[in-house]
């Protein structure tokens, strides 16, 4: 393993818990009932929150890795330079991730507005 993934790896650890607490900390929002989540009480996924910041931010620090990707590559560069293999990895993990926090959001959402106004649809 080269030394871009192993930087690569202990930064993705790194932001990855740093997001996940943040989005974490929202949790005392959310009411449950019987070990579910009780949306009409819970109003955290109907609204602008923390976690729509921690998707945006995860996007830009994506597109940004793409970008240094496609430089380096455009250039010249291998997979022996440890740069192509940071980027390579941070490029693999945080579109994942992000399009990860985005369809849950999108389902807690989709399935609140149906336990809320279940007459609507």
């Amino acid at each position: 393993m080269g030394t871009g993934f192993l930087v690569g790896l202990i930064v993705a650890g790194v932001l990855g818990i740093l997001f996940g607490v943040i989005i974490a900390s929202l949790q005392k929002h959310v009411h449950k009932k019987n070990g579910k989540i009780d949306f009409k009480k819970s109003n955290l996924y109907f609204y602008w929150s923390r976690w729509d910041y921690v998707m945006i931010a995860s996007s830009a620090y994506s597109i940004i890795c793409i970008t240094g990707l496609f430089y380096l590559v455009v250039s010249g560069e291998d997979i022996q330079n440890p740069f192509v293999q940071f980027f390579l990895h941070q490029t693999f993990v945080f579109p994942l991730l992000t399009f990860l926090w985005f369809i849950f959001r999108l389902a807690y959402t989709y399935k609140g507005i149906k336990e809320r106004w279940p007459n609507e649809f």
